[in-house]
């Protein structure tokens, strides 16, 4: 479990704290608010960090915390530390990636994602779509900032040589991963809010979501998906379109 957990009332009082300081209240509001969750960051540092490294990793998960208090929309319909917790590991992993550290993922995490894996493929075949990070926790018995931490950490340190040969369209011939590599889209980087995205998917048809979380949760080839869904890789291709341009417009990109 994470530090901080609370009671329906203080959640509503917490929401009512952040709609005042959205409506131009009293800004010591914020630091009010930072204060109140500032034992989340050095739990998250904890976790990720070697003792030498504990200093930064808490400064970078402090700012984590400021950034999230600085992003939440209390009308979302989510949870602060629900996004806290994805904004603050948002953080802790660029900040792995632009050191270019080689750490260890600790055995706790590994475990849990395993756990996870199957969860999933479970509940998929039960639920007939793509199961939430919710459901995955309730089935689990674990949090949902547990199965967040889980599946970011694993993703964090999967690597993947730039040099790697990549299935061109209908599995014919091949690249390297590199000449695939364009340019930064602005609109697309905008996706990059998990917590807005998880938001966005629940209003995604089933097939739709069961696309986008398998390319870009997943890392799976349009090729992959379609023998998954027994449907045609343009079918695959069209659905993804089509769920990438409703994503842009519920979450307002």
């Amino acid at each position: 479990m994470t530090p901080d957990s609370q009671t329906p009332e203080k959640s509503k009082a917490l929401l009512d704290m952040f709609r005042e300081l959205r409506a131009g209240g009293d800004s010591s509001l914020r630091d009010r608010i930072i204060e109140q969750h500032i034992n989340m960051p050095k739990f998250f540092a904890n976790r990720f960090g070697k003792h030498e490294q504990q200093e930064d990793l808490v400064q970078v998960a402090n700012l984590g915390l400021i950034n999230a208090v600085d992003r939440f929309d209390p009308d979302r319909g989510v949870e602060f530390n629900t996004f806290a917790t994805i904004t603050i590991l948002g953080e802790i992993k660029r900040y792995f990636r632009d050191k270019t550290w080689s750490l260890k993922v600790p055995r706790r995490i590994k475990d849990l994602n395993i756990a996870i894996n199957q969860t999933i493929e479970r509940l998929s075949q039960q639920l007939d779509h793509q199961p939430t990070y919710e459901e995955v926790a309730a089935e689990i018995g674990c949090s949902v900032e547990d199965v967040i931490e889980s599946r970011e950490a694993v993703m964090s340190y999967r690597m993947v040589s730039l040099d790697k040969e990549v299935d061109g369209d209908g599995g014919e011939g091949g690249s390297p991963l590199i000449e695939m590599i364009g340019g930064i889209d602005k609109k697309i980087d905008q996706l990059s809010d998990r917590l807005s995205l998880q938001t966005g998917l629940k209003q995604l048809k089933d097939d739709e979501k069961f696309v986008i979380f398998n390319r870009y949760f997943e890392n799976l080839s349009q090729a992959e998906i379609s023998k998954m869904m027994n449907v045609s890789q343009m079918q695959v291709s069209r659905l993804q379109s089509a769920a990438l341009e409703k994503l842009k417009k519920l979450l307002g990109n």
